[in-house]
């Protein structure tokens, strides 16, 4: 039985059989031995001329093979032929030693490889048998041919037989020897001939790796570390910003759409065709006449919301003849209005209803402005700001703020600032928003921002019932159980008063939003995060961020590493960045937006730089 040598044991190199030289002058094992690109590995080595290249070649590559292939050879029963550079041209008693030795020294170099530029030495070997005709001490003759023709064939690590040295190895019944066809190839001089494979290493038996060098830790180490770099480098100049942005909405428009509308809200909306259908001389260029307006308001009152959102400036007083709408603006705690902040003189913004008594201001009235990103989409929500002394809206409040604390007022619910200055509505802080918080990069974070975590529906549109105002007014569709102790928004649909805004759910084939369902999105928000403990969406810290980035780098680095073939590197970046995007979806949907451009770009990095030194392995000796 052949026993396979490791790379430490004294057994490597050993033979099975301990014979005397003896070659037959009838008939020999003919074995070819060469080296794979050792004109390659010569080019690569250390050394500003060719004699230092060939001395640091000889010493540290073909000295030491030299020493394997010669170690114990007499004692396999074969002798040195000849040399030819690299190459060895070796005969045997017979067959079954032959292979022996074949094995022996090409598993020597699997488990104690030698390192070259190019990666660890490979040596192809090749052997037939036949009776070639003596020349002195070398033989020359077509058998010697064959051989070297079949040992041409093989690549690095292989053994190749002939068939006639198959046929003899198979005779002499050695076990743990496998041995496959590899089909019929054309040997110059001689024709097609069929090819066979010695296998060794077999299933069940295990080569002894040789450690990693901390030489190669270190460089999967630099290679992480610079994709790093490379990706918080380039986060830092917010050039990702846009990409990560465009990921936030994607995760918006494919989470599971599993929630249904909230309950506890209603919506009135004022279309085109309602505005038209009112006179212009009552509507006097307002989407809602006064008329109207005072129609609809007591026609709610009946059914009893517990607030009402009147999403419409109305910066004039109430004319006279609808007294009754006047009061109502003056009296009516339920009914809460918008203004619009301004930021300088020549744009001061809109002040609140002048009919809206000014000691009730901050408790009746919310600014509508809300925050568009750079690409115009609203994905953060404005709960509160300072008003700059020129505009004529001094409110701090948003409508949605001030709609969610009228709500949560009835239930006992109320609001407080943290130590840190944070906003706490019952048991629920709300996160403030910075200007490096998830994607964003160097964004204005002024007032109080948070992220805007859209009711997971099918449209920002379906947050709540909705009714245009001719179905209200005209159609009777509203009852008391759709009304009773909701908060009913009210507010325009219709494009021409330029109240529409870009959200997540925006695509080419779907139309812009209308304030009025942003205002009741962000409103809903509030109540669900305190009422139904609606996850709000948050964000690492920049420390945790920069230890994501770099677990993938890492990953990279360890991944890339194993994988010198280019497509199977290239399969290995693709199957990372695929669970890449799998962990940010999921961390997505479960309430944290995490930085998933940077990672991305850090694995493409880190594995770029792997595959650039294992594809110039030359590279080991100047790093």
């Amino acid at each position: 039985m052949l026993t396979i040598p490791t790379a430490n044991d004294s057994s490597v190199m050993q033979p099975v059989i301990d014979k005397q030289v003896i070659v037959s002058d009838h008939v020999v094992t003919m074995v070819f031995t060469d080296l794979v690109s050792s004109t390659a590995v010569k080019k690569y080595l250390k050394g500003n001329d060719i004699t230092t290249r060939n001395r640091l070649y000889f010493d540290t590559i073909l000295k030491p093979h030299r020493q394997r292939v010669e170690a114990n050879l007499v004692a396999y029963g074969g002798r040195v032929v000849k040399t030819e550079g690299d190459a060895y041209f070796v005969v045997f008693a017979n067959a079954s030693q032959a292979a022996q030795w074949a094995v022996a020294l090409q598993i020597s170099h699997t488990c104690d490889p030698i390192d070259t530029p190019l990666g660890p030495l490979q040596v192809r070997i090749g052997m037939h048998t036949g009776s070639p005709l003596p020349d002195g001490d070398d033989f020359i003759g077509e058998e010697v041919d064959y051989a070297a023709r079949v040992s041409s064939l093989a690549h690095g690590g292989q053994i190749l037989l002939s068939e006639v040295t198959t046929d003899l190895i198979h005779d002499a019944g050695i076990t743990d020897l496998t041995i496959i066809p590899r089909g019929n190839h054309y040997l110059k001089g001689i024709g097609k001939a069929p090819i066979f494979e010695l296998l060794y290493l077999n299933k069940g038996q295990r080569q002894r790796k040789k450690p990693r060098s901390w030489k190669s830790r270190g460089l999967q180490l630099l290679a992480s570390l610079t994709g790093v770099g490379v990706a918080m480098g380039v986060g830092l100049t917010g050039m990702l910003q846009p990409l990560e942005l465009k990921a936030f909405d994607h995760f918006m428009q494919i989470r599971p759409q599993q929630e249904s509308p909230d309950p506890r809200l209603l919506m009135i909306t004022i279309t085109g065709g309602d505005v038209q259908a009112q006179s212009s001389a009552q509507r006097q260029g307002l989407s809602l006449s006064n008329a109207k307006l005072a129609q609809l308001l007591e026609k709610l009152a009946q059914y009893q919301p517990r607030v009402i959102g009147l999403d419409l400036y109305r910066d004039f007083p109430v004319e006279p003849q609808y007294g009754d709408l006047a009061n109502r603006l003056r009296q009516d705690k339920r009914l809460i209005t918008v203004c619009k902040v301004g930021d300088t003189t020549d744009n001061p913004g809109i002040p609140p209803p002048p009919d809206i008594p000014p000691d009730s201001l901050p408790e009746r009235v919310g600014f509508s402005d809300v925050m568009l990103d750079p690409d115009g989409v609203v994905r953060r929500h404005l709960l509160g700001l300072a008003p700059p002394d020129q505009s004529e809206c001094q409110i701090s409040n948003s409508l949605s703020l001030v709609m969610a604390l009228r709500y949560l007022e009835e239930e006992g619910i109320t609001a407080e600032l943290t130590p840190n200055n944070d906003l706490q509505i019952g048991q629920v802080v709300f996160p403030t928003l910075k200007n490096n918080s998830g994607g964003y990069q160097n964004i204005d974070a002024g007032g109080y921002q948070m992220l805007l975590n859209y009711r997971a529906t099918s449209s920002a549109e379906t947050i709540a019932r909705t009714y245009t105002l001719k179905e209200v007014l005209e159609e009777n569709k509203l009852t008391p159980e759709l009304v009773k102790d909701r908060m009913v928004f009210i507010g325009t649909v219709d494009k021409t008063f330029h109240d529409i805004h870009a959200t997540p759910y925006n695509q080419s084939n779907r139309p812009e939003t209308a304030g009025v369902f942003l205002q009741a999105q962000m409103t809903s928000q509030i109540i669900s995060a305190v009422k139904d403990e609606r996850p709000l969406l948050v964000w690492w810290s920049e420390w945790a961020e920069y230890l994501w980035i770099g677990a993938w780098s890492l990953v990279a680095g360890l991944v890339s590493w194993r994988f010198r073939s280019p497509l199977l590197l290239g399969l290995a970046v693709v199957g990372m960045l695929s669970v890449l995007y799998g962990c940010s979806f999921v961390i997505f949907i479960q309430g944290v937006w995490v930085p998933m451009i940077p990672s991305g770009i850090a694995i493409v990095v880190t594995s770029g730089m792997v595959s650039v030194y294992l594809a110039h392995p030359s590279l080991k000796y100047w790093i």
